[in-house]
């Protein structure tokens, strides 16, 4: 197999991408919230759970703030890949639920198939094989399963036929994969690992990561072949790759994979001395460092040197005491994070509605409006039409003029809280700018529009406005036009316009409705 460049290493490219946070101002919330991603993936390679975590919540937080339902999905599987790797098991599992939730009301299909194929990793991490293997075989007999045939999909379909191969390797090895399902597993399984030896033996190679991903699975094949002596020249390879490349991580694991593959060869010493060097290698790291000492307690045993499996064994109980320890004391750094994870999304959720409003009256904007006339123009298309109202108020720049810009700023608050008022909860009122309103009237015909405008009329003339300024009186003109799917939201603007430029013309403080559409 061709590994790719090793240079740039993952730190340099992690090292790149925090360069490029700190430095580009010319990065969108996209790109921003997408190299943030990269650098949690880059983080967990060289073992870095406190930075990923870091830049997985600021992932989120900018994800939630962008309103891209997709990149949300992306946002919370890297947060829930975090989560699984400092051990909260439920964290990550509640996480993969809400992006699958999310990408499925989205109708985001490669967003559904993300979640699966890390998922099943996150699975694969907790030697639940089956269970990864149950996502995988779902999401192959699933629409999603298209979604990974596009270009831009590469890797993750790559990433989906590795995590099929080592699941359904293990299973069949454990003999656990249910009779009636056994065909289909086994059929696949050869599917998954002749992709992945097409794409190693690819002219342009791969990433050194990928390139270790692909070696392991094949590993495992091989040995469910019971072809020993590939699984041991796979081995040594993804060994020699690891070791070379900047994978502190992948490295360890390598060691303790072809210590198994040593002891299934029948051959005890080989198998001692990887699991010993991984034991050495994952010193004080938690779970790799039990596993280690566990595949190191096996080796010996296997060779006989019992005495030496005991106190080995004796490591593993005292690695556990201190990894349950450990566990509790994350625990408190977890609630930290999920902590920190609600208070961006409520950070988030403010931010998208302070965008949609109008900073001094607090009415929706232009931005929001056009976004509700978009949605009632597709519905009038239905057969359910709506109406809408242009509204100025009358002489604005004289009360400016006259009273000064805080008199002509307490009228804009105070015409909005009279008309909200006069409105049902499905309507709309809308500041477009200046003195200039926008009134939606959901599933109301025109006609009927008309006489609510009537109403509005009436409401803003009889205010007590002498409250704001001795002698003050305001009126406003209305021009209505029917939002009956004839006509596009454009057109329907300007035929209120014209209304509204005719009800000022005819003298102000009326209600003008734009003639039919010819």
């Amino acid at each position: 197999m061709t590994a790719g460049p090793l240079v740039p290493s993952r730190r340099m490219e992690l090292q790149d991408a925090e360069r490029q946070l700190a430095e580009r101002t010319d990065l969108t919330m996209t790109d921003r919230a997408l190299l943030h991603r990269d650098a949690v993936y880059l983080a967990l390679d060289l073992g870095e759970l406190g930075m990923a975590m870091s830049h997985a919540l600021t992932c989120l937080e900018l994800a939630r703030s962008s309103g891209d339902p997709p990149l949300q999905v992306k946002a919370h599987v890297a947060l829930a890949l975090v989560q699984a790797d400092s051990y909260d098991d439920l964290g990550a599992s509640t996480r993969f639920a809400l992006a699958d939730t999310l990408a499925r009301e989205a109708g985001d299909a490669r967003g559904v198939a993300l979640v699966a194929i890390n998922a099943s990793h996150y699975e694969l991490e907790r030697r639940e094989y089956g269970a990864a293997l149950a996502l995988l075989l779902a999401l192959l007999q699933s629409p999603h399963m298209h979604s990974l045939a596009t270009p831009d999909s590469t890797h993750l379909n790559s990433t989906f036929h590795i995590n099929l191969v080592v699941s359904a390797s293990e299973s069949l090895l454990a003999g656990t994969v249910l009779p009636e399902q056994r065909a289909v597993v086994e059929a696949q399984v050869q599917v998954s690992a002749a992709s992945l030896r097409r794409a190693a033996q690819s002219s342009g190679g791969m990433a050194a990561v990928d390139a270790a991903g692909v070696l392991d699975a094949l590993t495992r094949y091989a040995l469910w072949q019971g072809n020993l002596h590939t699984a041991r020249s796979l081995a040594d390879e993804h060994v020699q790759l690891t070791n070379t490349a900047d994978l502190p991580v992948l490295y360890g694991r390598a060691l303790l994979d072809r210590s198994r593959v040593h002891s299934l060869s029948g051959h005890p010493e080989g198998a001692i001395r990887d699991a010993e060097q991984a034991v050495q290698y994952f010193a004080a790291s938690g779970l790799w460092e039990v596993r280690s000492r566990e595949t190191l307690a096996d080796a010996y045993a296997r060779a006989g040197r019992y005495r030496e499996a005991f106190e080995t064994q004796q490591a593993v109980t005292r690695g556990v005491e201190h990894l349950y320890r450990d566990y509790h004391q994350q625990r408190a750094l977890v609630g930290q994070v999920e902590q920190q994870a609600r208070e961006a999304e409520v950070r988030a959720q403010a931010l998208a509605e302070a965008a949609l409003r109008d900073p001094l009256t607090g009415a929706p904007n232009r931005t929001r409006a056009m976004q509700v006339l978009g949605r009632l123009h597709d519905r009038a298309q239905q057969g359910h039409p709506s109406a809408i109202a242009l509204l100025d108020l009358d002489l604005f720049k004289r009360v400016n003029d006259t009273y000064g810009h805080l008199v002509g700023d307490a009228v804009l608050i105070e015409a909005t809280r009279l008309l909200s008022a006069e409105l049902r909860a499905q309507d709309l009122l809308a500041r477009l700018g200046g003195e200039e309103f926008i009134v939606i009237l959901t599933d109301v015909p025109v006609g009927a529009a008309a006489a609510v405008c009537a109403r509005l009329r009436d409401t803003l003339h009889r205010a007590a406005w002498s409250t704001l300024a001795p002698g003050l009186v305001m009126s406003g003109s209305f021009g209505v036009a029917a939002l009956d799917g004839v006509q596009d939201v454009t057109a329907t603007l300007k035929a209120a316009d014209l209304a509204l430029y005719a009800a000022k013309a005819a003298g102000r403080n009326r209600v003008m409705v734009a003639p039919a559409p010819a």
